[in-house]
């Protein structure tokens, strides 16, 4: 029987813009100001869960997602939990940003500049994940 191999581009599983943002807030408000200003419909969803190796427990993550009608996704999730960080070389960031673009292409610079104006966000920083030790942590 002939064997077959599948092998995953990383490209294409890292294709997304990212986003870190220092903010001191609680999230469901950082994400109100972020839907009010992006025009978003940004919604909590389930903890995003993701396995800690070295402590051998699960970590649960805040986690809101919107996709807009031309199939744009946006994602708000938090570094920080009780238990750790999502991305520990990124430990400076509160929450990521994530945008995969759909059917219209969103430009990175749109984005920055809108939640720079946010009273609340005292940084938000472009990031490459393709360069973190921890970029599996990432992907939905």
């Amino acid at each position: 029987m002939a064997k077959t191999v599948l092998k995953l581009n990383e490209e294409d599983q890292f294709d997304f813009l990212l986003f870190g943002i220092i903010c001191q807030q609680k999230d469901y408000r950082l994400c109100r100001e972020i839907n009010l200003k992006l025009d978003l419909q940004l919604k909590r969803e389930e903890d995003y869960k993701v396995f800690n190796g070295k402590r051998m427990e699960d970590q649960e993550f805040s986690f809101f997602r919107y996709i807009n009608p031309e199939e744009d996704e946006y994602y708000l999730v938090s570094n920080r939990s009780v238990k750790g960080l999502l991305i520990p070389e990124q430990k400076q960031m509160d929450y990521f940003i994530i945008v995969r673009n759909g059917m219209s292409r969103i430009e990175d610079q749109t984005i920055l500049s809108a939640i720079k104006q946010i009273r609340i966000v005292l940084g938000i920083y472009k990031l490459d994940a393709k360069n973190l030790k921890s970029k599996e942590n990432l992907v939905f």
